[in-house]
């Protein structure tokens, strides 16, 4: 028995060629807030937010030591720098190669993350409760929005 449809194989598989072009060409004009632009494997994952007092981050750090986490922010960059250690490779009396299967790293990490301009470098605050940083920076007061009353006469 043969199928139908087996002329036409060569044309379908130039088809699926030029389908995974065109996707390919697409993603390059994606926005760069699209989560596909952050490559595999960046960490920590973060979520950004501005709002009419400042800008919100958030980092989410399961399982790393708050006191092996440093953040600055120099030229409208913020970065958060740490060690992340695993259980197993925390383990002094277990050889590593007794470990069947890791998927976390362990090692320093760092990400960059560019912010707006008017962010006031002196009003930082960064706390972090279960495994998620928030670093919140205040705008500069001349950028903030103000509110301008109309009196009536």
């Amino acid at each position: 028995m043969t199928r139908w449809f087996y002329d036409m194989e060569p044309a379908f598989t130039d088809f699926n060629r030029f389908r995974g072009e065109l996707e390919r060409m697409f993603e390059i004009g994606q926005p760069l807030a699209n989560i596909r632009s952050v490559p595999r494997g960046t960490f920590p994952p973060i979520n950004v937010q501005e709002g009419k007092e400042g800008v919100s981050i958030q980092a989410y750090i399961p399982g790393v030591d708050p006191g092996k986490v440093g953040v600055t922010f120099e030229a409208n960059a913020l970065t958060i720098k740490g060690e992340r250690d695993t259980e197993c490779a925390a383990e002094k009396d277990v050889p590593s190669s007794s470990c069947h299967r890791r998927e976390r790293f362990t090692g320093p990490f760092s990400r960059i993350v560019s912010l707006p301009e008017g962010l006031d470098p002196e009003k930082i605050e960064a706390h972090c409760k279960d495994g998620v940083m928030k670093i919140t920076i205040a705008k500069m007061e001349e950028r903030k929005p103000k509110q301008i009353s109309v009196k009536v006469k």
